[in-house]
């Protein structure tokens, strides 16, 4: 009786022990796939701060040829700090003022290594403000913002490139002359990598320290924070899985869609704090869309890309279509039809009629101006001086389809250069 006591023992011991076994393998699997997930995913679910941030330049010492081409970018300029060369306008005399009405001047001045934005009323100095911050490229137009104290505002002359003169800012009254418009979190969170709020709080015109701020949207804004990837590959130099970084290609669709969609998916109201979604995190769990209309056709063409391009049949028959199925992030193609006409023809093999007027290789070669025309952007509109009427800038729709006015109108122009060759 005692052996078979012993017997029943000793393998209630060994189940027990099995069974702990296999709950401690589990953990331990759980706990490898949270750290592999923590690691391609970097900091998502803690607080992002400045120092989590390594700068472009830093990943530039590693991937020389990637950022070689980035740093040309519109993406790369889109926010500068305020000198000779980022500052597009003219400061010469009689090319540096914006009349608003009679005796309501603002100037545009230099100082020695500064520039100033000074409205004079009769010939009196009124209010004087520093350029500190570019906004834009210069592709379209600049805006300006100047800091004062840890506010940010927005000055009232901006410059548009379309007509290459100083303008009225985009939604600026004409009258009064204003030199305190506060720039919201999220104007700073597209035009920005990183911007550290203090004691933010949404229902008041944000703060930011200006010492803990990255201007242009860097290698950082579409990889994540990459102080501890960096601090990671010096001590592991060998190792080539780059870690503790995102890699938006081995995102999934949607992820990826996120990262572009963050800066071109409309207006979207914050549910927490700016600054603290990085690539890898749902975009949903940080914003709401404020748009009303989902109608392409209401939808701007500028800020508001990925909703347009939601529209378009290309995006809707395909599970795979993302921006980058068209764009590479890392290069500057603006204005290349036939790159982008051949990523058209990626998908769209042979299915092009011929169009009469019109040689294939013409066809072939620009997809872009009959399928993706310019149209006017309502939301970045210049008002000129002594206009009344303010102009629209020219920027390319993603709501793709068939225009049948820019066929014509492209036919028209190949013919008549055509004409002009003879």
């Amino acid at each position: 009786m005692r052996s078979v006591y012993l017997y029943k023992r000793t393998f209630i011991i060994s189940i027990t022990l099995v069974s702990i076994l296999i709950v401690f393998t589990k953990c331990i699997n759980n706990q490898n796939k949270k750290q592999e997930q923590k690691e391609e995913n970097v900091l998502t679910g803690s607080v992002i701060t400045y120092d989590q941030f390594a700068g472009s330049e830093t990943c530039a010492k590693c991937h020389q040829s990637i950022t070689d081409n980035y740093f040309h970018t519109a993406h790369f300029y889109t926010s500068q700090n305020a000198a000779e060369q980022s500052i597009k306008g003219s400061f010469i005399h009689g090319k540096n003022s914006f009349t608003y009405d009679v005796g309501k001047i603002v100037s545009l001045e230099k100082k020695q290594d500064s520039f100033y934005q000074v409205y004079y009323y009769k010939g009196k100095e009124v209010v004087r403000r520093r350029f500190d911050i570019v906004i834009g490229s210069g592709t379209n137009g600049q805006t300006y913002l100047s800091w004062i104290g840890n506010h940010i505002i927005e000055l009232p002359v901006s410059y548009f490139t379309q007509v290459h003169q100083w303008a009225n800012s985009p939604g600026y009254p004409l009258s009064p002359i204003i030199f305190n418009r506060p720039v919201t979190a999220r104007c700073l969170e597209c035009h920005a990598t990183f911007a550290q709020a203090i004691n933010y709080n949404p229902d008041i015109p944000p703060m930011f320290d200006s010492s803990k701020m990255i201007l242009t949207v860097g290698c950082e804004k579409c990889h994540g924070p990459a102080a501890q990837h960096v601090a990671y590959e010096e001590q592991h130099p060998n190792d080539s899985i780059g870690k503790f970084i995102v890699n938006p290609a081995k995102l999934t669709r949607q992820l990826s869609l996120d990262v572009c969609a963050l800066c071109h998916s409309g207006r979207l109201d914050e549910l927490k704090p700016p600054f603290q979604f990085i690539p890898g995190d749902s975009l949903n769990d940080f914003y709401t869309s404020s748009d009303v209309s989902k109608k392409a056709g209401v939808m701007d063409v500028h800020g508001n890309q990925l909703g347009v391009l939601s529209a378009s049949k290309c995006f809707q028959l395909s599970k795979t279509m993302t921006c980058v199925t068209c764009h590479d992030p890392h290069t500057n193609e603006r204005n290349n039809t036939t790159l982008f006409s051949q990523r058209c023809q990626s998908c769209h093999t042979n299915q092009h009629k011929a169009i009469e007027g019109l040689p294939d290789d013409v066809v072939k070669n620009n997809c872009i101006d009959c399928h993706m025309p310019l149209q006017e952007s309502t939301s970045i509109s210049f008002l000129l001086q002594n206009k009344t009427q303010p102009v629209n800038a020219m920027m390319r729709t993603h709501y793709i389809t068939v225009y049948n006015d820019e066929t014509k109108k492209f036919i028209k122009q190949y013919t008549s250069s055509q004409k002009k060759k003879l």
